[in-house]
């Protein structure tokens, strides 16, 4: 399936609409519903199966597949580091992801760069991805209001390429 970034995340916002959860809070109005956070996808050509979306209402959020249609998942503790750089670790790429979920994210890493990122690896794909899309501090800054740290400082090039087989499998 060849399916360009700008689809998977239009794909993604159609099957966001027909989840249960969002159906559920239809009448609270856009502003108080689920809203896209990202969009993952496995390989240079996804299968179906291999397209992960994820979309939040304040402390909730849930994941869906915007392909396959194989229903959603509440992600119950929701957080980045598990639901995000798991994912990144196991060989996903991000196909779209928005300002605001990307200074959430780096509020994250802010907190619990310090021995807290037990999937270093996918955190540091992360940042690469940070870093060839021009996702700054300044940026975020002036976007979305981010007042965090500059996490591009803890960015290690050779580690986000250093990701083996051997990781992927665990």
């Amino acid at each position: 399936m060849n399916l360009s970034k700008e689809k998977m995340w239009r794909l993604a916002e159609r099957a966001l609409k027909r989840t249960n959860g969002y159906q559920q809070n239809r009448e609270l109005g856009k502003e108080k519903n689920y809203g896209l956070m990202y969009v993952l996808a496995k390989g240079k050509y996804p299968h179906a199966k291999d397209v992960i979306a994820v979309a939040g209402c304040e402390d909730v959020a849930i994941q869906f597949n915007p392909i396959a249609d194989s229903g959603e998942i509440d992600l119950w503790g929701f957080n980045f580091e598990r639901d995000l750089f798991e994912n990144l670790q196991a060989g996903y790429e991000i196909a779209g992801m928005t300002l605001d979920c990307h200074a959430g994210v780096w509020y994250t890493i802010e907190d619990w760069h310090d021995g807290g990122i037990e999937h270093e690896k996918g955190m540091q794909k992360y940042l690469g991805y940070c870093k060839r899309n021009g996702i700054t501090k300044e940026r975020l800054e002036k976007k979305v209001g981010y007042l965090g740290m500059d996490v591009m400082g803890i960015y290690n090039p050779k580690s986000e390429r250093t990701i083996s087989h051997k990781d992927l499998e665990r």
